[in-house]
């Protein structure tokens, strides 16, 4: 018998911590008779970085045990493949269902995935590679991928053409889900929202235009010209 603890710590930290399994025997007897077992012991490190550059999918007629078991590895493959990136690399932290939709209806699955050198996919990334490989992911991980839902950022509240990035932030640990062969204790994080400026703009409402030719970026005697969101060299004469 294999059982699978994974346990979600509702400690936010700087630092990254690779989340290595810990692999554990147990025997039981009665003096007539024994049974043996191990257990695989995943404990992660959620951190604020991981939450604001992570995402939630949403998967079309799925319970949380039911993801558990057996569901729970083809999920990690399949996002893996997709983004191209070991399995290991994948840090699910909640599963839930969708509050909006009928029970056993939609469940949302929370996640963010880590680049080589410990960063993490930005969460525009992650979505963009999730949506455009929808197909892909549903046929590798046996799932109905639905579409994201971006609620969050449809009325539009960033100001000054920044663009509304939909982002979890902490609020609470959950009680431990139970399946078959896993025990999962997620946690529930609440959606909020990020604004973030154009390029070339910053400050607090965007309106400090950069000026991009400050650090002398063209070369070869070329001349920078300061434009909307950028610049443009220009070339001495006779040269391009």
């Amino acid at each position: 018998m294999l059982l699978h603890l994974l346990t979600l710590l509702s400690i936010l930290r700087s630092t990254f911590i690779q989340p290595f399994p810990r692999l554990s025997f147990f025997n039981s007897s009665d003096g007539v008779y024994s049974i043996s077992a191990q257990c695989v012991l995943r404990v992660l490190i959620i951190t604020e970085d991981m939450l604001g550059s992570s995402v939630t999918v949403r998967l079309q007629n799925m319970s949380q045990e039911h993801f558990l078991s057996p569901l729970l590895g083809n999920f990690l493959e399949g996002v893996s493949a997709v983004l191209s990136v070991p399995v290991e690399d994948v840090f699910i932290f909640n599963i839930q269902p969708d509050l909006d939709a009928a029970p056993g209806g939609i469940l949302n699955v929370s996640f963010s995935a880590a680049l080589p050198g410990g960063v993490f996919f930005p969460s525009e990334t992650l979505e963009e590679q999730l949506y455009l490989n929808r197909p892909r992911l549903t046929s590798l991980t046996q799932m109905e991928v639905l579409p994201f839902d971006d609620n969050v950022c449809l009325r539009e509240p960033c100001q000054n053409y920044m663009k509304c990035i939909s982002v979890l932030r902490f609020n609470s640990s959950a009680p431990f889900i139970s399946s078959p062969s896993i025990l999962f204790r997620p946690i529930h994080p609440i959606a909020g929202l990020r604004c973030r400026c154009p390029v070339g703009f910053t400050g607090d409402y965007c309106e400090t235009e950069i000026n991009l030719c400050y650090s002398n970026p063209c070369l070869n005697g070329g001349v920078c010209a300061r434009r909307e969101g950028g610049y443009t060299c220009i070339c001495r004469e006779d040269y391009t």
